[in-house]
């Protein structure tokens, strides 16, 4: 059955290669200011390196939007070549090759407007309900940082849903939020959202490309990351972050 999703070629990377050259199927959710459509097409600082690599490689990469639970799980099952944006946790490198770093994050924790609340380290969480969305990086830390502390997680499907909730007041009136800090900012400048505050810095991760066990060769895995590599070390993925106002990571 088609899937009813978006599906744009990213690159022509080769004008000249034939229907002989195999599609690179990547999967992604509409995760603003990260990936998102414009003009009805994939954008965003990851789908603009992803381009860069892809006509690098003179593969044919095509983007296709799930909501995230979906992509994950149609990729872990070897559904496309790759999945971004991941962090590099042990979850994904069962299923996936994780690139090395193309930017950087912080993981930060919201409350309602007005709440007294500062993150002080895990202790400080002890008494309130957290949620974050997952499965996903966020609520794997979310774990980590409640694991033996009287706090109650709660893990929703979507960051949307985690801050329109928690501005509703339904994670009860000292309900707190983890989130990618960038991603809460846009939400909550495009969305008819409750007022909410930062209420303090968790952790710094950086985003990756996964590219599957299953359907890439390890030399593939390879050529990726030494494009990626040469693109940071040029400068290139400087340049192509500049425009979105997000940090570059550091070249390893």
């Amino acid at each position: 059955m088609a899937l009813p999703l978006l599906a744009v070629l990213l690159v022509g990377a080769c004008a000249g290669a034939g229907a002989a050259t195999p599609i690179r199927m990547f999967y992604t959710q509409d995760r603003p200011p990260y990936t998102y459509r414009e003009q009805g097409e994939p954008a965003g600082p990851m789908v603009a390196v992803l381009q860069a690599v892809c006509a690098e490689l003179k593969w044919r990469c095509e983007v296709r939007f799930l909501p995230w639970r979906q992509a994950l799980a149609r990729a872990e099952q070897g559904e496309a070549d790759g999945l971004f944006t991941v962090a590099d946790i042990a979850e994904r490198r069962r299923f996936f090759h994780v690139t090395r770093p193309v930017l950087m994050a912080r993981y930060a924790l919201f409350a309602r407007s007005g709440q007294a609340f500062v993150y002080k380290g895990p202790r400080s969480l002890v008494g309130h309900t957290v949620a974050a969305y997952g499965p996903s990086g966020t609520a794997q830390l979310l774990q980590e940082l409640t694991q033996g502390l009287d706090v109650d997680v709660r893990v929703e499907p979507d960051n949307l849903t985690v801050l329109r909730r928690l501005g509703q007041g339904a994670y009860g009136p000292d309900g707190l939020a983890l989130v990618n800090e960038s991603t809460a900012l846009t939400l909550l400048q495009n969305e008819t959202l409750a007022p909410l505050q930062s209420a303090g810095v968790v952790r710094q991760l950086s985003y990756h490309f996964g590219l599957s066990r299953q359907r890439l060769k390890p030399a593939e895995h390879q050529a990726f990351d030494r494009v990626l590599a040469q693109l940071c070390r040029s400068g290139a993925t400087a340049d192509l972050l500049l425009p979105y106002g997000l940090p570059v990571a550091p070249c390893r």
